[in-house]
């Protein structure tokens, strides 16, 4: 009796072990599908851009000193002549009153009947003369300064015509002085030429006093335009160099994209050109259109995120920002470039390729079971290919050409991606 349900035991396992593997076997391998469709593929590459102002100012210093007030902070909204920084004048100052105390004994002197020995003229003339012309040389030094930034749109047209006005005060006085100079080498005691001597000094002197004037105001740095502050660089209490920047003023809302693009793709790239300009965001990327502005036309060295040297050319582009989108200089910001398109093309990923005889195949299901179906390749990017024989428009690729149990003729049961 034992015996007997031990054999109908082993013929029921029998039979549940056939079935199973009857039913594994007709149910079919489970796959991930891609149905064909004419799509677009398009080959693209991304650069890193950077947001920065149309209209911006650097803000420098004219002179060296001490910043002894600072009335705006970072971020502040500033109107055209308001007060930026205060450097210290006092230097200045000092030497204003003494050129003021300098005329007024001239004018004296030239009432005086007192002559000073002709050596000790000389000797005074020949200090003002050197001091006409270090005068000069610092007012064309900063002129070249003014007149580079003026060309680049950095400066106003006024702040470029002070400075070549200045220039011009510098030279005149230095001629002055010269004359001076002059007057006195051909005179042995001034008789009938004092009193051009006399008037000679006092409107050199007049000259320096305007020049130190000059300085003094520009002691006092204001806004060139309306916009914002930022780059705020210095502090109430520290001293800077002559020509130091010390903030920026930028106009809200105009904005534009640098971008540096790699000299072997800068070629395919051409002013007019529509790009993607993508902001990561933690939730969801912000994408929206933009258009090439201008490339430059000479390329510089820049260093790689790898440490490499490479020739890059800078691009401009134009952003369509969104109205609900926040942008200010310096942001980040991903420019995708379109190379090469095609459209209307069946498209496959590479990833479901493999290599079949002198080609290239990949797995389609036909009649609910798996077939190798060879293929020949057309346009391509990084990611995807066009099949130009091979497919139909309505096939099925099997997207995982390695999965487990894949063969000819086997039953697939398909999901579609």
């Amino acid at each position: 009796m034992k015996r007997k349900w031990k054999v109908v035991l082993g013929i029921i396992t029998a039979v549940f072990i056939a079935g199973f593997i009857l039913y594994e076997t007709n149910k079919g391998l489970e796959a991930d599908l891609l149905e064909v469709k004419p799509s677009s593929i398009a080959k693209t590459f991304e650069e890193e851009g950077k947001v920065i102002a149309k209209v911006e100012r650097t803000i420098y210093s004219m002179y060296g000193g001490e910043i002894v007030k600072i009335p705006v902070e970072e971020g502040q909204k500033v109107k055209k002549g308001d007060l930026l920084a205060v450097i210290d004048s006092k230097e200045f100052g000092f030497q204003l009153e003494q050129l003021k105390a300098q005329l007024k004994s001239i004018q004296g002197e030239e009432y005086s009947t007192y002559q000073e020995p002709y050596e000790s003229k000389i000797k005074s003339q020949q200090l003002l003369v050197e001091q006409a012309e270090r005068d000069l040389e610092t007012a064309e030094i900063n002129f070249e300064r003014i007149e580079k930034l003026y060309s680049e749109g950095a400066v106003s047209k006024s702040e470029y015509e002070d400075a070549q006005n200045l220039v011009k005060k510098a030279k005149n006085n230095l001629q002055q002085q010269k004359e001076a100079l002059s007057l006195l080498y051909e005179t042995y005691k001034p008789t009938s030429g004092t009193k051009q001597y006399y008037t000679g000094r006092k409107e050199a002197l007049k000259a320096q006093i305007e020049l130190l004037e000059y300085k003094i105001n520009k002691c006092n740095i204001v806004s060139p335009i309306d916009g914002i502050v930022s780059n705020l660089s210095v502090e109430k209490g520290e001293f800077v160099n002559p020509n130091s920047p010390i903030m920026t003023v930028f106009q809200k809302g105009s904005y534009e994209v640098e971008v540096y693009v790699l000299t072997e793709d800068v070629n395919s790239i051409y002013p007019g050109m529509k790009v993607k300009l993508i902001q990561d965001r933690k939730n969801e990327d912000i994408v929206f259109e933009g258009s090439v502005k201008k490339i430059a036309p000479f390329a510089v060295e820049k260093t790689s995120a790898l440490g490499l040297e490479e020739q890059r050319v800078k691009v401009t582009v134009e952003p369509k920002i969104p109205k609900t989108l926040e942008l200010y200089p310096g942001y980040k910001l991903d420019v995708e470039f379109t190379t090469e398109k095609r459209a209307n093309k069946l498209v496959v990923p590479k990833t479901v390729l493999f290599p079949y005889g002198d080609g290239y195949a990949l797995w389609v299901v036909r009649n609910g079971k798996a077939e190798i179906q060879p293929v020949k390749r057309g346009f391509e990017n990084d990611r995807d290919v066009v099949i130009v024989e091979g497919l139909e428009k309505g096939d099925f690729v099997i997207l995982n050409p390695q999965l487990k149990g894949l063969k000819e003729g086997k039953k697939i049961r398909g999901r579609l991606h």
